[in-house]
């Protein structure tokens, strides 16, 4: 009860942005989500969409809208919806704080700080169960393999433990290996400072490629 009235003072109109969502989804699809920043898009965050989209009847993909990223929401957004368009069954949107947000998840937007720390992601887990799955008619949320960075990993976890209990499943899929290692948007950023032009347009999408071209002349 206290977290319904939190939701309801905090989100004001988040049960009309729910409505508008539900108008793009075609009646009785059964769907899944993916909650991703993009910081930039890469051919990683991809090859995560590809396969999920393949494994359910729609597929929702929401950009983390908290402006805390060496790119902006916007720009994160604009990449994601680039490299989308081709995709019948994904919709790329974003649900403000309501999804992973500073509200939901602080420790999100402090990982470098807190890779040796136990964390508790149960709200943003939980808001996501209760609020916006139901509405949405999401039964599984995907996720890429975390083998490095310990926060993200911890949520994994909470949303594996979780989300059950909510006729949720969450479907962990293997990440791409290209060049013998995983695909990093760090990486990608320090190839940016390092304005190595070559080496990132081999790591990420061509529609993103162009959006950081244009960002470096």
């Amino acid at each position: 009860k206290i977290l319904m009235l939190d939701i309801e003072s905090e989100f004001e109109g988040y049960k009309e942005k729910l409505w508008e969502i539900k108008r793009e989804i075609p009646d009785g699809m059964n769907c899944g989500a993916i909650v991703m920043n993009c910081n930039p898009f890469t051919n990683g965050h991809l090859y995560l969409i590809e396969r999920a989209r393949k494994l359910i009847d729609f597929l929702i993909v929401f950009v983390v809208e908290e402006d805390k990223s060496f790119f902006s929401f916007q720009k994160r957004l604009e990449m994601v919806k680039a490299a989308c368009e081709p995709f019948d069954n994904v919709l790329v949107l974003s649900m403000g704080k309501l999804v992973l947000s500073s509200y939901t998840m602080p420790e999100y937007f402090k990982k470098d700080e807190l890779q040796n720390i136990l964390i508790d992601p149960a709200k943003d887990v939980e808001i996501f169960a209760t609020f916006v799955a139901p509405e949405l008619n999401i039964t599984k949320r995907f996720v890429g393999e975390e083998p490095f960075d310990t926060v993200t990993r911890q949520y994994n976890e909470c949303m594996k433990e979780r989300f059950p209990q909510y006729g949720i499943e969450l479907v962990e899929l293997p990440r791409l290996i290209q060049d013998g290692g995983v695909i990093s948007a760090t990486v990608v950023r320090r190839l940016i400072k390092e304005n190595n032009i070559e080496q990132i347009r081999r790591l990420v999408p061509q529609t993103t490629f162009a959006i950081i071209k244009e960002m470096m002349v």
